[in-house]
């Protein structure tokens, strides 16, 4: 009885302990780096490039700063969060803001040293404008401005800037360090099809944020059309991407292709806005990660 007891009670420590690692994975955005991590080394295997690790690096520490950069603009300006989508994640965030800021300086920090130490082929400008829009995603470039609100809150416009930022930087930045001309038509369809990915699963998190963002008067697609019609969208979306996949690549490659659009059309049809933070953030995300296996899969 006694060894049941103990039996049972480390199963409960190792299952806390596997739901703490979940959500610092998850909420820390980590996971999500690792995301865009695996696209960047996914598009040198489309491209049949040489992998280039710093590269992939690079992609990973700028995603993490990004992500996490309402955590630095809240601990520098001692301010709460905004009015609570999900309560477990906004506490976490608030019980771990100040070391969350500490990690977005320092990723933004390390991805500048990876940028000059092995000599990134970016041009300047071109890092500039998405900066511009990343930064300004979260913070308001009008800053002093009362009335001037962060471009998440210009109507309909935060998925296609979410799908346009990935594209760039997961499906141009490893082919611009190539030496590769991004208006070539290889790169503007791989650019295209990441954008169309992209796009369909950032659709699913205006349909989690749905509530709220009526709450907070910000129009999204669900708002205009409805959280049914923006999933037939995504799954458009999906089938478009498919119909490029089919023309542009062949065997196993296109395989993957297919099948991880196929998936992530099943994360979109089965996705709701009661469904639990997780959901989204471990599958909608996870669904990128899977895209980049299966093409490496396919690759070996």
């Amino acid at each position: 009885m006694k060894k049941s007891h103990t039996l049972t009670k480390k199963k409960q420590v190792n299952a806390g302990m596997f739901r703490q690692l979940l959500n610092y994975l998850l909420y820390s955005s980590v996971f999500i780096s690792v995301c865009a991590f695996s696209l960047t080394i996914e598009t040198y295997l489309l491209a049949e490039l040489p992998v280039s690790l710093p590269m992939a690096v690079f992609v990973f520490l700028a995603t993490l700063f990004t992500y996490n950069l309402s955590s630095i603009q809240r601990v520098l300006l001692h301010r709460n969060a905004e009015p609570e989508r999900n309560q477990q994640q906004d506490s976490w965030w608030h019980r771990h803001r100040v070391g969350m800021a500490i990690v977005g300086t320092g990723s933004l920090g390390m991805a500048t040293i990876v940028y000059f130490y092995f000599g990134l082929r970016l041009n300047f400008w071109f890092l500039l404008h998405l900066a511009i829009i990343s930064i300004g995603y979260t913070i308001p470039i009008v800053y002093r401005r009362k009335d001037a609100k962060p471009l998440r809150r210009v109507p309909l416009l935060k998925v296609f800037l979410i799908a346009y930022v990935w594209a760039v930087v997961t499906g141009l930045f490893p082919l611009i360090d190539a030496g590769i001309f991004v208006l070539e038509p290889q790169a503007l369809q791989l650019f295209l099809r990441r954008f169309l990915f992209i796009l369909a699963l950032a659709l699913l998190f205006d349909i989690r944020d749905y509530t709220y963002d009526r709450q907070t008067n910000t129009l999204t697609v669900p708002g205009l059309i409805g959280v049914n019609y923006t999933k037939l969208l995504s799954v458009v979306l999906l089938l478009v991407y498919a119909l490029i996949v089919v023309q542009s690549e062949s065997g196993g490659t296109m395989l993957a292709l297919l099948v991880s659009a196929l998936i992530a059309g099943l994360v979109v049809l089965f996705s709701s806005e009661f469904r639990p933070r997780v959901y989204f953030l471990l599958l909608a995300d996870g669904a990128m990660l899977l895209h980049a296996v299966l093409v490496f899969l396919a690759s070996s």
